[in-house]
């Protein structure tokens, strides 16, 4: 899968966003780690761990913008 942020114009936000997923990163493969320890697949938990993000993405969406 190619990584959507090579097809983006280039804009301040996308280091800011490789930096946040290079801190991020590691303590979510923990996530789905600590899950497939737990008897769930790769798979389920890498599932749980997106929707997880789109319901909080969705939250933010219907917040009043500051």
């Amino acid at each position: 899968m190619n990584n959507v942020l090579e097809f983006r114009p280039k804009s301040p936000h996308v280091e800011s966003l490789s930096d946040c997923r290079e801190a991020l990163e590691p303590a979510v493969m923990k996530i789905v780690s600590d899950a497939i320890g737990r008897g769930y697949t790769a798979a389920e938990a890498a599932m749980v761990v997106a929707d997880i993000a789109d319901d909080y993405i969705l939250m933010l969406s219907r917040q009043p913008r500051r």
